[in-house]
C-alpha cells in the first residue's frame, strides 16, 4: 500500500493548503502541480483495476483500494486521466494511514480552502465527492464490524436491519432541480421504527414553495411500501424548525459546491 502520514489530519489538510497557496492566482500551474501529484503517487496494480474498486459516480475511470490494519485504514488510487489522478492523491495523503474514528470525524476544509471547484468544474467536484463518499461508507462498515463484534449476540436487531434498507430506500429519492438525494440533503428529520414494522418519517423541504411538495413525500412513502416487510408508512411534513444547508451531508456539500 501506499507509504502513509501518520500525522493528524488538520495537520496534513494545512500542508496541502500552504502549497496551493504559492500557486495562488495561476490556475495553469496549479492544475499542472495536481498533475504532478498523481504522477508521484505508485501506479495501482492491474489486479486491482476491476469493476469492484471502481468508483460509481466519477467522470473518469476511478479505482480506490483499502486494506484495514491494527485500527487504521490504508488506501490506493489510481485513475485514468492526470487530474483526477492528482485529486485522488490529496485523498489518499489526507486519509491513508488514519484510524476509523479521525476518518469519520475529519472535516475537510483543505477542499475550500485551495479553491477546488474553481480550478476543476462541477462535474470533477461530483467525482471527488464520489470517492470521499466511498472512503467514509468503508470506514463505517469497519466501525459497524467493531461495534457487533463487542455486543453479546453479534446478529443486528430487525429493527435496525429494516432502519438500514428505509435509509437505503430514502437514498433513491431526488428532488427533480438537486442532484443529491433527499437523505444526504439532510430533508428527512426522524426515522422511527415502531412494533408490527410500522415506519414513521419526519421529514422537511428546502423551503415551503418547494415545487416538488406534494411528489417528494408521496415518493418516500410509495419506496417504503415496497421494502419486504414493512406494515405500514406515514410521512409527516414540518417547517419546524426550518430547513438550513447545515443539515447536510459533507458529500452533499462537496457535490453542490458548500465546500
Amino acid at each position: 500500500m501506499t507509504a502513509t502520514d501518520p500525522r493528524p489530519i488538520n495537520k496534513i489538510q494545512d500542508e496541502i493548503i500552504e502549497a496551493f497557496q504559492v500557486l495562488a492566482d495561476d490556475r495553469e500551474a496549479t492544475l499542472h502541480y495536481i498533475i504532478d501529484l498523481g504522477d508521484k503517487m505508485p501506479p495501482l496494480a492491474d489486479q486491482h483495476k476491476t469493476e469492484h474498486n471502481r468508483i460509481r459516480g466519477c467522470m473518469s475511470t476511478v479505482w480506490l483500494v483499502h486494506k484495514a490494519e491494527d485500527g487504521r485504514l490504508f488506501w490506493e488510487a489510481d485513475s485514468n486521466t492526470a487530474i483526477i489522478k492528482g485529486l485522488s492523491s490529496l485523498l489518499v495523503r489526507v486519509f491513508s494511514g488514519q484510524t476509523i474514528h479521525d476518518i469519520l470525524q475529519a472535516k475537510l476544509y483543505f477542499i475550500d480552502s485551495i479553491g477546488m471547484h474553481q480550478l476543476i468544474g462541477s462535474q470533477r467536484s461530483s467525482g471527488f465527492a464520489s470517492m470521499l463518499k466511498k472512503i467514509r461508507e468503508i470506514a463505517l462498515t469497519y466501525q459497524a464490524a467493531k461495534r457487533l463484534q463487542k455486543m453479546p449476540d453479534s446478529s443486528p436487531s430487525h429493527d435496525d436491519l429494516l432502519k438500514d434498507q428505509v435509509i437505503q430506500a430514502l437514498k433513491q429519492v431526488y428532488d427533480p432541480e438537486i442532484p443529491v438525494n433527499i437523505y444526504e440533503l439532510g430533508l428527512i428529520y426522524e426515522i422511527t421504527i415502531h412494533p408490527g414494522s410500522d415506519v414513521h418519517i419526519l421529514m422537511t423541504l428546502t423551503s415551503p414553495n418547494c415545487p416538488a411538495a406534494e411528489m417528494i413525500p408521496s415518493q418516500v412513502e410509495s419506496n417504503l411500501r415496497a421494502i419486504a416487510g414493512v406494515h405500514d408508512v406515514k410521512v409527516a411534513l414540518t417547517f419546524d424548525p426550518p430547513y438550513s444547508p447545515d443539515r447536510m451531508s459533507e458529500e452533499a456539500k462537496l457535490a453542490l459546491g458548500f465546500l
